[in-house]
């Protein structure tokens, strides 16, 4: 016999499948409740999310016709509804990143601070835990103060119970908490989670060097089109130019550069003269 409320479940999360163009499913495992929630509020009104055990999961997927997605279903597991196609699905959820408390036991992501200033904390036990941890504390005005920026953990050390209390007391949250999409399913076609993924920054990168490695190409080939010929008509200009000025063409194009090569010969001229002819030329 299957529980009522397992059945009830299951029927949910087949109707938000069936409801949407693109199902996904992300892993939650070491993600705190509290930051799952803030990442349902930040998706509210374009994805749904809904956290359940993997076996409910596999159920509905499969009451609802999506098949091959089990293999991604392992471990803590929830499930993302939506109607945005799975690339930009998975940039909105990846923009969607959040802070957490370390745990106890957990290495330090990079060094943990507490900053000088005042804590906003009222006076009280809280700031021999603090001085315990390392951290320079002083009570001024009814309030615990910082006195001096001090390092909590190093990166890498282990942040045991105390220090990871103090520093969730102080609402320091040093740890990145982001979903990463398992796969996507659209129309029958699942997408795995690591094309989906895209870095902007890097991808842009490569298309310039790309684009900058054709126009070297098409330069050197003498390729024409719309891009290598300014190039090409620039090079051509500077080597007329250069014909004129060594043939000693004088024209609107040469003239500048005669008065400009006049001028630097007249100044060092100048600074070779003695002193009483550097006073007659003025």
């Amino acid at each position: 016999m299957v529980a009522t409320w397992k059945k009830d479940i299951v029927s949910e999360l087949s109707r938000q499948v069936k409801s949407h163009s693109v199902v996904a499913v992300v892993g939650i495992s070491g993600i705190p409740s509290k930051q799952i929630q803030v990442i349902r509020k930040r998706l509210k009104g374009q994805t749904g999310i809904a956290v359940s055990r993997s076996n409910l999961i596999k159920r509905a997927l499969d009451k609802a016709g999506v098949k091959g997605m089990d293999d991604y279903v392992e471990g803590p597991t929830g499930l993302l509804f939506s109607d945005l196609n799975p690339f930009k699905l998975e940039k909105l959820v990846y923009g969607c990143k959040t802070n957490a408390p370390v745990r106890p036991g957990t290495p330090a992501p990079f060094d943990l601070i507490v900053p000088e200033g005042d804590t906003g904390l009222p006076a009280g036990p809280l700031i021999g835990d603090l001085q315990a941890a390392g951290v320079k504390a002083r009570i001024q005005g009814g309030k615990i103060i910082v006195s001096e920026k001090s390092v909590i953990a190093k990166a890498g050390e282990r942040v045991d119970e105390k220090r990871a209390a103090v520093l969730a007391r102080l609402g320091i949250e040093p740890l990145e908490i982001v979903l990463r999409i398992k796969a996507a399913h659209e129309g029958g076609v699942i997408y795995g989670g690591d094309i989906l993924h895209i870095d902007e920054t890097e991808t842009v990168g490569r298309i310039a060097g790309a684009y900058q490695r054709a126009l070297n190409l098409a330069y050197n080939a003498k390729v024409y089109n719309k891009a290598v010929v300014r190039l090409l008509v620039q090079e051509a200009a500077a080597k007329a130019r250069n014909l004129m000025v060594n043939a000693r063409i004088i024209n609107r194009d040469t003239i500048g550069t005669y008065l400009a090569k006049a001028d630097a010969q007249a100044k060092a001229l100048k600074a070779v003269l003695p002193e009483e002819l550097k006073a007659e030329a003025g």
